[in-house]
């Protein structure tokens, strides 16, 4: 993890100084030398993470060296943060004194919702920030100086990694399997050996290849050898080669495996051709079984050569690929797939506990197997898993050991939410926030985002996928568990639930995402709120607060908790559900100028909305079931009846994502009281960068919707249970639909009207 933090640390400083550059901007001046003082520390550091990372788990030392160093790389990102936020600002001031008409021509004073001082103050205040900048970046070497010191006193290895790029080899399988041993897996392993032996009919080319898809340690590789190992399966084919092909893909070292396999000799060949060509002789009229286990690479021209040589077998010869990747799949062509799940608990306890009892006398298996049951549990199915724990379970004996094993650290995440239904487009919006994805210079960051899910995606990290139902791209999807445990155990001191008053007072300090549920009848809890003093947790950037559905009778409450319960200003995604205050409109709410992400579900007391569009930075807001909501407007903007003419305003000037669902009594979405939204005289500026609106669920809702909407960049306009705005926005006989016309993709009760422009018809 603290590699990942240099890299992106690294990658930021140096984009930082280079936009600088390119703007002819100068906020930080006279840290060159830090600078480059800090980039040194931080790659000499980066040198030794290896080795350091490898030790902490038998070293407390070590461990105590890394965690402060962890510290030190949450207050850089902070810094570096603040800075890129003041950059962006300055740009953003830029623009508007240079480029903007009305402010040559009225010079107005530029009001665009970013805090700021008055004007009179502006160029104090750039002082003020530039030295407050340069004194932490100083303040924050010298830290990093102490513990690149220390570094000496554990005579870290040197990695060369940087200038080597390092294989790590995969373990090589066999076809070997003790049989005995297998649970679970009877009627997959009948399935396969039927396709494998022609009894399943298809039309199918010759050879036909069949694919084994699931996640790491499912157990396709067992599956695999219980099918090669087959007493019909022997006989039914003339040649048998079992391949361990992994990553990277060897041609050439392919092909000598599969040669060896059929002649039990070194080829002494050494072109692929010349390989190629020999199969092709050996094969050739022969029905064959091939086992390609553990393939990895997507790249269809390594495979070409294989699959036309192949062809050589006779009718009946068969192809068995196991694999993580849904891509190799498709890159290997027409196939039949068995994709494998988790075993049962049943047969999960089975496997652990033939192996972990083995040696074990009746006595000690009664003394032992309450304990054994529950360990299985955490297996979460995963044959691999079961295997492993039973290994080292067989060699402890005593109930004590058994007990100090079900209580191990390991286990301590246990109880965080799981079965989470991630978003898909929530998750590329993170990604992108920490800093995780570097675009190369002709392609968007959202595409480079999401290629990088659909690669976890097919690696099986994620799993329940939903899928959209036009374009059959996925959309949202869970985390299995036992990635879920290992994930949260890496951020174990990041990633923080509380769901009681007493856990609030404990010690969070370096969280970065916290996830906070209220209890119920909590009475004292509005001065344990206060008490958290959460706003002084700088490193906090994801905070989810979800308050009790139980109690009725605790609105004022809410209202008190929540205003106490004020987050840090550097706080990126907020998520509040179940409050039942009536107003969300707290002075902390738009001091969040960093917020780039808003949701705000099952209000079911909430009558007005904050000012939401003064927030600079938001770039997606989601609001639900907030069921006494009437009317959206001008608060919700963000604007003031005393600047509506004079003022230069930038209303919601990030947002690219909104939408409403299941606002049962909204009524109304005024626009701008007082004053025509199209008064070309006026100087507001509405989501400039506004790609998806969604109202789904709205029934209510019977005003057009403000016309300022018209004049936003939207890609994609989602309308659905509402009859009177399907009416006012049918295709070309509705009488609004000239406003949104222009939008390329339009949706009404979850039907295309419109897509790429063009008509929809069904």
């Amino acid at each position: 993890m603290a590699d990942a933090l240099i890299s992106v640390l690294l990658k930021q400083l140096t984009s930082i100084t280079a936009w600088e550059a390119e703007q002819e901007i100068r906020l930080v001046v006279g840290v060159d030398e830090e600078l480059r003082k800090l980039e040194g520390n931080l790659e000499m550091v980066k040198s030794v993470l290896k080795d350091a990372e490898k030790r902490q788990a038998t070293d407390d030392a070590v461990k105590r060296w890394l965690k402060r160093l962890e510290d030190v790389f949450y207050e850089m990102d902070d810094v570096v943060d603040e800075w890129n936020t003041a950059m962006i600002k300055l740009k953003i001031e830029k623009n508007e004194a240079e480029n903007d008409p009305i402010v040559k021509k009225k010079k107005k004073m530029v009001c665009s919702f970013i805090p700021t001082p008055s004007c009179c103050f502006h160029q104090v205040d750039k002082l003020v920030l530039r030295h407050d900048i340069a004194h932490k970046i100083k303040k924050l070497n010298g830290k990093l100086d102490e513990i690149v010191r220390e570094r000496g006193m554990y005579g870290f290895e040197l990695s060369t990694r940087n200038n080597v790029s390092e294989v790590v080899e995969r373990p090589k399988t066999t076809s070997f399997v003790d049989v005995s041993e297998i649970c679970g897996r009877d009627k997959v392993r009948d399935d396969l050996v039927n396709i494998l032996l022609g009894k399943v009919s298809e039309e199918e080319r010759s050879p036909h290849l069949i694919s084994l898809v699931g996640m790491g340690g499912i157990g396709k590789t067992t599956l695999a050898q219980l099918a090669y190992n087959d007493p019909e399966v022997q006989t039914h084919f003339d040649i048998k080669m079992w391949v361990c092909v992994s990553d990277p893909f060897d041609q050439c070292k392919v092909a000598k495996e599969i040669l060896e396999s059929i002649e039990s000799q070194s080829p002494n060949m050494t072109t692929l051709q010349n390989l190629l060509k020999k199969i092709c002789e050996l094969i050739g009229g022969n029905k064959f079984f091939l086992v390609l286990d553990d393939v990895w690479t997507e790249d269809h021209t390594k495979w070409e050569p294989f699959r036309n040589a192949l062809q050589c077998g006779s009718q009946g010869s068969r192809i068995l690929v196991t694999t993580r990747n849904n891509r190799v799949v498709d890159m290997m062509g027409n196939a039949s797939m068995i994709k494998l799940g988790v075993l049962s608990d049943k047969d999960c306890w089975l496997m652990f506990s033939k192996i972990a009892f083995f040696d074990k006398d009746i006595e000690q298996r009664k003394q032992l197997e309450d304990l054994g049951k529950q360990i299985a549990n955490k297996c979460k199915g995963l044959p691999l898993a079961a295997k492993t724990l039973g290994s080292l379970m067989r060699f402890k004996k005593s109930r004590e050991q058994w007990e100090m094993v079900l209580r191990s650290s390991l286990w301590e995440l246990e109880d965080v939410e799981k079965d989470y239904v991630f978003s898909i487009d929530d998750l590329v919006l993170r990604w992108m926030a920490q800093g995780y994805i570097e675009s190369k210079a002709n392609m968007e960051i959202e595409i480079k985002a999401r290629e990088y899910f659909e690669i976890l995606a097919i690696r099986c990290f994620f799993q329940d996928f939903t899928k959209d139902e036009e374009d059959d791209k996925i959309i949202r999807c869970k985390m299995h568990d036992v990635v879920h445990d290992f994930a949260q155990l890496m951020a174990k001191n990041e990633c923080v639930t509380i769901n009681s008053d007493i856990e609030l007072g404990s010690d969070y300090r370096n969280a970065r995402h916290l996830y906070l549920e209220i209890p119920k009848g909590a009475q004292f809890y509005v001065c344990e709120a206060e008490n958290a003093q959460f706003k002084k947790k700088i490193h906090l950037r994801d905070l989810y607060l979800g308050f009790d559905r139980e109690n009725e009778e605790r609105m004022e409450n809410d209202a008190l908790v929540l205003n106490a319960l004020e987050p840090p200003p550097n706080l990126e995604y907020l998520r509040i559900e179940l409050y039942l205050g009536t107003t969300l409109s707290f002075n902390w709410m738009m001091s969040l100028t960093k917020l780039k992400s808003l949701k705000l579900g099952y209000l079911e007391k909430l009558e007005h909305l904050p000012p939401l569009g003064k927030l600079p930075f938001l770039e997606r807001l989601e609001i639900w079931a907030a069921n006494s909501l009437k009317k959206v407007g001008d608060e919700f903007l963000g604007i003031d009846s005393k600047n509506k003419r004079d003022d230069i305003i930038n209303i919601f000037p990030n947002l690219k994502y909104l939408s409403f669902k299941g606002l049962k009594e909204w009524e109304e979405w005024i626009g701008i009281g007082g004053m025509r939204e199209e008064d070309e005289d006026s100087s507001i500026t509405f989501m400039a960068r506004l790609e998806h609106l969604k109202i789904e669920w709205c029934p209510k809702l019977k005003s057009s919707l403000p016309n300022f909407l018209c004049t936003t960049p939207s890609k994609t306009l989602v309308i659905s249970g509402n009859s009177i705005l399907r009416e006012r926005y049918q295709r070309r006989t509705g009488e609004d639909w000239p406003k949104i016309s222009h939008i390329p993709n339009i949706m009404i009760d979850w039907n295309y009207v419109q897509r790429d422009g063009q008509e929809v018809n069904y």
